[in-house]
């Protein structure tokens, strides 16, 4: 520092002596001394701020590899899975043929196994009407004979005949037990 002052006081000092008129020399003096001033005020403040600025560039600069990096593994993984896209589309249609025609057997089992139950509660159903409509007509074909019988026995018996019929059945009455 102590060689800074002299040098600061030489040049301060020696700017008068070469002053002469029109020469430039006391500008040129003058300004070495505020360069030089300027320098080592700044000098110091001025390094460390570049010191941090390349400290901050350079790990910016090596976040940014970082992240380049990442980037350039993200797409490969992209690419990767770009390419096995077809695959698994075609994996996944399979799939959805097989589930569907598993579902169509499904349905149809179950729309086979409803059409046997259907026909057999049909069948069931037809043989009751028939055998009502049996007894109907058995029951009609009765009732027709005996009054068709009972026409033909108004129309031929005579009241003897009606009389030996009472006493019969009054015998037969007589005959079981009460």
């Amino acid at each position: 520092m102590n060689v800074r002052i002299a040098i600061f006081f030489l040049l301060s000092a020696a700017t008068p002596l070469y002053a002469a008129e029109g020469s430039n020399l006391p500008r040129i003096t003058n300004f070495a001394i505020v360069a030089l001033a300027l320098y080592f005020a700044l000098k110091k403040p001025l390094a460390g701020y570049l010191q941090a600025r390349t400290d901050q560039i350079r790990a910016e600069l090596a976040d940014a590899k970082e992240k380049n990096t990442k980037a350039e593994v993200q797409l490969e993984q992209a690419k990767a899975l770009l390419g096995s896209l077809d695959d698994e589309i075609e994996k996944a249609k399979g799939e959805a043929r097989s589930a569907a025609e598993a579902e169509r057997a499904r349905i149809l089992e179950a729309a086979e196994t409803e059409a046997a139950r259907i026909r057999e509660i049909a069948a069931k159903e037809i043989d009751n009407e028939v055998e009502t409509a049996r007894r109907k007509l058995l029951a009609r074909a009765a009732e027709l004979s005996v009054s068709l019988a009972h026409e033909k026995l108004e129309s031929s018996m005579t009241e003897e005949d009606q009389t030996k019929l009472i006493d019969r059945s009054i015998a037969i009455l007589e005959k079981t037990p009460s």
